[in-house]
């Protein structure tokens, strides 16, 4: 029985200790503080966009061609003195480029209605639309 009053009396005598001489915790290390502004939120990658359009205006001043969405509203492209422009494999120029051509690509969106033009790959005038033939009824077959 001996051992379990000396384990008592020290366990009585920490307990006493430490309520005795509370201390108390130390306060947590304020952050340090920097002149440096936080840094702005690094803006997005621009994103490469295939382009297939039908060029309704061009532009050769302003080196833009416009085409309209079925929805009317109009959308600018604009040639930089960056953009590549091949017709298949051969170097060509925006001059080139007449109204009323297909023009494929790549273009990066600028906002709703503007985009830059990164490659011009192909053009050519619009293939021509043909009327549907009318379907005629095959006749029965017989069993």
């Amino acid at each position: 029985m001996k051992p379990l009053t000396i384990m008592a009396a020290l366990l009585g005598l920490t307990l006493a200790a430490s309520a005795a001489d509370p201390k108390p915790a130390p306060a947590p290390a304020p952050a340090p503080k920097t002149d440096t502004p936080k840094k702005a939120a690094e803006p997005k990658a621009e994103k490469v966009m295939p382009m297939h359009h039908k060029a309704d205006e061009i532009d050769t001043t302003a080196m833009t061609f416009t085409y309209t969405t079925e929805k009317g509203t109009k959308v600018v492209n604009k040639i930089t003195d960056k953009t590549i422009i091949m017709q298949g494999d051969k170097p060509a120029k925006f001059t080139d480029i007449k109204v009323g051509d297909v023009i494929s690509g790549s273009h990066i969106k600028k906002s709703d209605t503007e985009y830059e033009v990164v490659k011009i790959t192909k053009f050519a005038a619009a293939p021509e639309k043909k009327a549907p033939e009318p379907k005629t009824p095959e006749p029965a077959k017989k069993k």
